[in-house]
């Protein structure tokens, strides 16, 4: 009795909990449909202004002499002696005797050359004398109309003492010549470079003897990107050279670009002249930099490079706070903004915020323009 009772309270029981559930079902509330705010992203945008632009172009160099000598032994010897300024650093003037070669046999195939000249032109007289009394002799023992040949009349010996003489005369000249080389003058005004031997140095024919450069003018060669040889005509402008790390300045003129394009960095190297008489030009080695004035131009807009989507292609910003991309025109890309001719219409807003994916249309909104924060009030 007691198990037939107990299966009849678990069935009341059961049946109750799933009235109750129906019951509880049936007053359950069903939820209106909502629909999420949009969270569009904040982003800083610059205004697109038009103006005319002065194309600046950096570079830098390093001041190297334009003339660089490294003198030669023309004749072999002994250096008997050295100039005063004989010495690195030290300056020299035009026709200065820098070192001097022992000239003792120099000067004996000089007196050897003149006393062979000296022969040359007594025969060439003896000759001369011989010659004309052949022709004398001739014109008294011919008959009428017989004509003399060369041998009698002594013409091949006549040029063979004449050609005597010529070659002793190109000999002794090459002697005076090998008696001034003995000699190492300055070609110009200058300064050594470095001195290659000294006092008592044996030193062979074409054999260094030192290295020195003309201090009137200096040049330094400063390379520019290949895409900026558009934006200048350079020849006969002035640029100022700043010492690198320091505050001295130079003025130059720019000479020429060389005439062909850097292969390891596709540059143009561009060539400007120093004065060296002035007191405080610099030395060769001292590296400095500049910025080269190009051409103006017109109607240009200055972007910075965050605006950029891709390579030539800007994100604007439209009225509807939409996002768009658009391409453009780049002339010219600079360290920080790039230069852009087409593309952008004057008053524009761009993007400078870097989205993580740009979707055309997309909705943002500006909080910062100009850098200067967007009252929640504007448009």
């Amino acid at each position: 009795m007691k198990r037939i009772f107990r299966i009849i309270l678990a069935a009341a029981i059961l049946l109750g909990g799933f009235a109750m559930f129906a019951l509880l079902a049936k007053l359950k509330k069903t939820p209106l449909p909502t629909q999420p705010p949009k969270l569009a992203q904040e982003v800083e945008t610059v205004t697109a202004r038009k103006t005319e632009i002065h194309v600046m172009i950096p570079a830098q160099g390093t001041v190297e002499p334009v003339t660089l000598t490294r003198a030669a032994a023309e004749v072999e010897g002994t250096v008997i002696a050295v100039g005063q300024d004989y010495e690195a650093g030290g300056n020299f003037k035009a026709g200065d005797v820098l070192l001097e070669i022992d000239p003792t046999d120099y000067k004996a195939d000089l007196f050897q050359a003149e006393a062979a000249q000296a022969e040359a032109r007594l025969q060439l007289a003896q000759e001369e004398m011989r010659a004309e009394q052949a022709k004398r002799d001739w014109e008294r023992i011919a008959n009428p109309g017989q004509t003399a040949n060369d041998l009698v009349l002594r013409i091949p010996q006549l040029a063979a003492s004449r050609a005597r003489v010529a070659a002793s005369e190109a000999a002794v000249m090459r002697a005076m010549k090998d008696v001034e080389r003995t000699k190492l003058r300055a070609p110009y005004d200058g300064r050594i470079r470095k001195k290659l031997v000294d006092l008592g140095t044996r030193v062979a024919k074409a054999g260094a003897l030192a290295e020195f450069y003309a201090t009137d003018f200096y040049e330094v060669r400063l390379p520019v990107p290949r895409q900026d040889a558009a934006f200048f005509d350079l020849r006969g402008q002035e640029i100022l050279l700043r010492e690198s790390g320091g505050t001295r300045t130079w003025k130059a003129v720019v000479d020429r670009t060389e005439g062909e394009i850097q292969r390891e960095n596709r540059s143009i190297i561009v060539v400007a002249r120093i004065d060296g008489d002035s007191p405080d030009a610099p030395l060769p080695g001292q590296f400095v930099h500049t910025e080269i004035e190009g051409r103006t131009i017109p109607d240009v807009v200055r972007i910075p490079r965050r605006a950029f989507a891709k390579t030539d292609r800007v994100m604007v910003v439209g009225d509807g706070h939409t996002v768009t991309t658009r391409q453009v025109k780049v002339i010219r890309t600079e360290k920080d903004t790039v230069l852009v001719s087409e593309g952008v219409e004057d008053g524009e807003q761009l993007c400078i915020t870097a989205l993580t994916s740009v979707i055309e249309g997309m909705e943002v909104k500006v909080v910062l323009r100009d850098g200067k924060e967007v009252s929640t009030d504007e448009p």
